[in-house]
């Protein structure tokens, strides 16, 4: 599934560090959630994966707008 799919990227990111598997993986939950309905069961998991992952990015690269993104998630 794309969830598998997005948390194996970012799996795949917090092993070898390679940034361009986390963009992707931010890219995909993005798209994910534009799809998805409010009531579906996968919208807070991916919301709060989609959080996680924008952490870690700004976490590497310090980039203040992931942070905002993050919390406006919640």
């Amino acid at each position: 599934s794309l969830n598998d799919l997005t948390l194996s990227l970012r799996n795949r990111f917090t092993q070898w560090g390679i940034a361009s598997d986390l963009d992707e993986s931010i890219k995909l939950y993005q798209t994910a959630l534009l799809f998805l309905f409010l009531s579906h069961s996968l919208q807070s998991e991916c919301l709060n994966n989609l959080a996680n992952s924008l952490r870690d990015r700004f976490k590497q690269r310090g980039v203040p707008s992931d942070l905002d993104e993050t919390f406006s998630l919640f």
